[in-house]
């Protein structure tokens, strides 16, 4: 046993590997129009020979590592995927072999390589822009040979549509047209998967958690899809080798930089400029990636406002400004085909400062001065240092230091200076403030082992180390006199600090049975220590599929999720104001577990066709008391927040058409999603966002070779809210508790509103179509400008937001419905060079 198979058979031992039988699904074989018989026979006639690995890197022209292509031998019908690094490895037997690469968007490359050692081998694919029509003839990642259920996978191509909201492509609101996705509240960045919170989704950047995954209140992601490589989505059947959340995974991939040519372009939208840029520091050797994105109305604003209270009478003067801002860099170094180093850095900032001053004068002396202001600052810093390194053909290895900072600024003054004849100055000052943050510190160990085309095994560690900090701050301050001397100060501090300690452990082994039966199965093993109190988590994962023949497979899933850190919100909007808090001492980890199936069928080259269905059940879920304000409390958090439990089960169809110069999907999602916490309610009741109908169409169509467009249309049962049911008078009775009745409190013994239920409605259906076009110009000198027109909501439909409740004089209750959105017109103008 060579040392790399016993370092996995170490690792791996509890999983009952048997090497000999298991094959990776992202090894799958297959020969279109062949039994798979055939295939396995051929693979069995290989093994009789001396075998050797082929291992290397898959690029395009200029250097950029592909993510999940297919790399496949024509002679033997074996094949695999790359990794999360462009890395792929294939052993196989002496001799020639025809190796078949493709990916999507790039032409398929077929090479004759004569095997008689180990080799390493890099592949170079061409992209689109030199082709007329890219056929991909085998496809790994597709839901008919993968074995994952629920893992969608994007490029470029997929994010930056012809459309894109207020001239912004943005990757959350692409997985919002997702079946089994709900996006929340109309314009937001939300993402509720599968009836999960905001807070059970994993967002990964180059492998760092993001905390603060929007900006503008939810209006644009974090992500900058310039910089943007590749997305893994994973909504069911989540791998060994995620873990920390239970409802989905987004794994973000930035691009490494362009090893042999500079290149870049910039971007003028309705709310945001971009800037983009890429190149080698030394041609095949090292290179950089660097991406700004930044809103300019600030810079409109600011102006504007000075202008206006300049040449205002009026009394009150306002000023306000708003930015965010994306910044984005990745150095990468090839110090030689075995080993690379990257680093990658991200930081992301919202600003928002808004100011009202009112100043009252007269002839009497009366002198009132009142300064009212407010500043929300929030953002990101993330910083991770990849080592890839090769240890043999079939060994690859990726060691990761990881930095995380996260915070969210709110505070207030409001400075109030009067004057009355005969009296003294005097002055108050009221400020209140509010401050928390994340700091995440530490590495993370993967390792990548193929033993044979049959086996792919992932195993490794993490240990991260976890520091929370809310805190509040109010003041109140008053001065008198000529000297402004103090005479009074009332003050309080709130302030929360929490270490925690989190080694994760796990190992998995996606393995090909037989000719029909292939599974990903695997262990997530969890120790969280924190205030002397120590949690351990143990979370199975199981994936199989079994594929009668080449258009047609089955699957199904089961996995177990842990989660110990939640969001404290009193919003479904993206505020300062929430933050994120570890499981303590007096709560639980939030565990989930799901299962899902589905049917998949490729009936010709043009189409392909999925249903899956999931249940899923989770507990020890929070929700925060919302009465206790807006602001949740610094200190002693934990006992404002209720624990309960949430199911969700459904089934999700999707269709894909495609052909030369058009691409078609359909999708449509029936779902439940239930909630169930018995401080609030005595039994279970629909979620807000439990849409039990969704249909989303796209379309791409490439008119010419200058002219694109993209249409998206969405139909949704509408959210829920609660109303009340029927309103009553009450006595003004002492100490009764309006909470055991139910009802609203009117110590005036009036009218009251009494609530039957939480969620007792449902809104208006949603529905909305968003187009875009895109119009493509190459210049003399090669380069190219893009004028981008887009409409979200184009056929103006106004959906509903809210609705408000009513009495009128005749004591009859009404309901009025609130919606707001018209059409949105969208430009920006686009320059490659």
């Amino acid at each position: 046993m060579n040392k790399q198979l016993l370092l996995a058979a170490l690792w791996l031992s509890p999983l009952g590997l048997y090497a000999h039988k298991a094959t990776d699904s992202e090894a799958t074989t297959l020969k279109s129009n062949a039994p798979v018989q055939r295939v396995i026979r051929s693979i069995d006639e290989d093994k009789t020979r001396q075998r050797f690995t082929l291992s290397g890197y898959v690029k395009d022209r200029n250097g950029e590592p592909l993510i999940n292509a297919t790399i496949y031998d024509l002679t033997t019908r074996q094949g695999t995927m790359t990794n999360a690094y462009g890395h792929f490895s294939l052993t196989l037997g002496e001799g020639r072999h025809e190796i078949r690469c493709s990916y999507v968007g790039y032409k398929t490359l077929v090479e004759t390589i004569e095997l008689t050692a180990n080799q390493n081998h890099d592949i170079i694919l061409q992209n689109e822009a030199q082709l007329d029509e890219v056929v991909v003839t085998t496809d790994l990642n597709s839901p008919l040979l993968k074995t994952q259920t629920g893992k969608i996978s994007l490029s470029p191509k997929d994010i930056k549509t012809e459309y894109a909201l207020l001239s912004s492509p943005d990757v959350i609101k692409t997985l919002q047209r997702t079946s089994g996705v709900s996006d929340g509240m109309e314009l937001a960045s939300g993402l509720y998967v599968h009836g999960g919170n905001g807070d059970e989704n994993l967002f990964l950047l180059d492998g760092t958690p993001l905390y603060h995954t929007n900006h503008t209140l939810g209006l644009f992601s974090s992500f900058n899809a310039d910089v943007v490589k590749n997305v893994d989505f994973y909504k069911s059947g989540f791998p060994a080798r995620y873990g920390g959340r239970l409802s989905s995974v987004i794994d973000v991939r930035t691009a490494d930089g362009d090893l042999y040519n500079t290149h870049g372009s910039y971007r003028i939208g309705l709310l945001d400029g971009a800037f983009h840029i890429e190149g080698p520091i030394r041609k095949g050797k090292t290179s950089y990636n660097f991406g700004l994105r930044r809103s300019w109305l600030d810079l409109l604003t600011r102006p504007a406002f000075a202008i206006m209270n300049s040449k205002s009478d009026n009394e009150d003067k306002l000023s306000m400004s708003y930015f965010f801002h994306d910044l984005n860099f990745k150095l990468t170094n090839i110090f030689n085909e075995r080993s690379r180093m990257s680093l990658s850095i991200y930081s992301g900032e919202d600003r928002l400062d808004a100011k009202d001053e009112w100043r009252s004068n007269n002839s009497s002396g009366y002198n009132d001065i009142d300064i009212y202001e407010n500043r929300f600052h929030w953002g990101n810093f993330n910083a991770a240092l990849d080592w890839n390194y090769q240890f043999s053909p079939k060994l690859f290895a990726n060691f990761t230091a990881v930095y995380t900072h996260n915070r969210s600024t709110v505070s207030s003054s409001d400075e109030w200076r009067f004057t009355r004849p005969g009296e003294k100055e005097q002055l108050t000052l009221t400020s209140h403030g509010y401050r928390s943050s994340i700091d995440d510190l530490g590495y993370r160990a993967a390792f990548d082992f193929r033993p044979n085309p049959r086996h792919h095994i992932r195993f490794g560690h993490d240990y991260t180390y976890h520091r929370f900090q809310p805190q509040t701050t109010s003041r109140f301050d008053s001065y008198q006199g000529e000297g402004m001397a103090k005479t009074d100060t009332i003050a309080s501090h709130s302030h929360n600090k929490n270490v925690a300690h989190q080694l994760t452990f796990y190992a998995e082994d996606e393995m090909m049975l037989n000719e029909k039966w292939s599974l990903n199965g695997g262990v997530n093993a969890d120790v969280f220590h924190i205030s002397g109190k120590t949690f351990s988590t143990l979370s199975p994962r199981l994936a199989m599929k079994f594929q009668p023949n080449d258009r047609l497979s089955f699957k199904a899933s089961y996995t177990l999720m842990s989660q110990f850190v939640h969001k404290i919100a009193n919003s479904f909007l993206d505020l300062p104001t929430d933050y994120w808090v570890p499981t303590t001492a007096r709560l639980h980890p939030m565990r989930s577990w799901q299962v899902a199936a589905g049917a998949y069928m490729k009936p010709n080259k043009h189409w392909l066709l999925s249903l899956e269905a999931y249940y899923k059940r989770s507990s020890h879920i929070l929700q925060y008391s919302s009465w206790v304000g807006l602001e949740p409390p610094a200190a002693n958090w934990d006992y404002f927040v209720m624990e309960g439990e949430g199911r969700s089960y459904g089934v999700e169809l999707d269709a894909d058409y495609n052909i030369s110069n058009l691409n078609l999907h359909g999708s449509y999602t029936l779902s439940w999603a239930e909630k169930k916490f018995d401080d609030f309610y005595d039994g279970w009741y629909y979620d807000k966002f439990d849409n039990r109908h969704k249909f989303t169409f796209t379309g791409r169509w490439n008119i010419t070779k200058k002219i694109a467009a993209f249409a998206a249309w969405t139909f949704r049962t509408g959210n829920r809210m609660t109303i009340p049911t029927q309103y009553i008078g009450l006595p003004n009775v002492p100490d009764q508790s309006a909470e055991a009745l139910n009802f609203t409190w009117n110590s005036d013994g009036g009218l009251n509103f009494a609530y039957e239920k939480p969620n007792n409605i449902i809104l208006p259906a949603y529905h909305r179509l968003d187009i875009g076009f895109d119009f493509r110009h190459t210049t003399k000198k090669g380069n190219e400008r893009i004028w981008n027109l887009s409409f979200y909501n184009a056929y103006c439909h106004l959906n509903s937001m809210w609705v408000r409740v009513k009495i009128d004089d005749k004591k009859q209750m009404k309901i009025k419905n609130m919606a707001f959105i018209p059409v949105i017109p969208s430009f920006s103008y686009t320059f490659k060079f």
